[in-house]
Formats: C-alpha cells, sequence, structure tokens
C-alpha cells in the first residue's frame, strides 16, 4: 500500500516538469512576437520545417518586385483559413 503515495507523488511531479518544460501561452501582443533580422531570415531559407509566408494585400504583391523564394502568398483576409488548412505544429512560421 505504500506504492499508492509514492505513484502519486511521481506523477504531480512528472507533470511539474511538462508544465514547466515550455507548454506556454502564444504570445497575448504584437510586442511579444520575436522579430528577426534579414539575415535570419536568409539562414532560415530552405529548411523543411520553416514556412516563410508572404501576406500581404493581393495588389501590394502582384506590384512588388521583392520576393522570397519559396515563400507562401496568403492575403490578410485568408490567414485564418489558412492556418486551420496548414497546422504544422512544429514548424517555424516567419509572416512578412
Amino acid at each position: 500500500m505504500k506504492a499508492k503515495p509514492i505513484l502519486t507523488a511521481l506523477l504531480a511531479a512528472l507533470l511539474s516538469l511538462v508544465a514547466l518544460a515550455g507548454w506556454s501561452a502564444p504570445p497575448s501582443s504584437v510586442e511579444q512576437v520575436p522579430r528577426l533580422t534579414k539575415d535570419t531570415v536568409k539562414e532560415l531559407l530552405g529548411k523543411p520545417d520553416v514556412v516563410i509566408v508572404d501576406i500581404r494585400y493581393i495588389r501590394q504583391y502582384e506590384q512588388s518586385d521583392k520576393k522570397i523564394p519559396g515563400a507562401v502568398f496568403v492575403q490578410p483576409e485568408n490567414f485564418d483559413e489558412f492556418v486551420k488548412n496548414h497546422p504544422k505544429k512544429d514548424a517555424t512560421y516567419v509572416l512578412y
């Protein structure tokens, strides 16, 4: 019967470690979203776990000669749909 309190204590300790290990809430404001430098983004290009998202309005996108090769174009009003249809939870999304 001594095993039950020990098992309960181990389970509680394990749950505490999991909670501390990084199950954090998403950013609650724009200021909390990490900003990346151009050089940092260049290093991320081509990595399979990185999705570069060009999130401009169609007119801005079409008139611009500056586009990142391999970036996925999503209009701002369609971003929620994009997130629902591309749920790569382990990927890093870079929005510009």
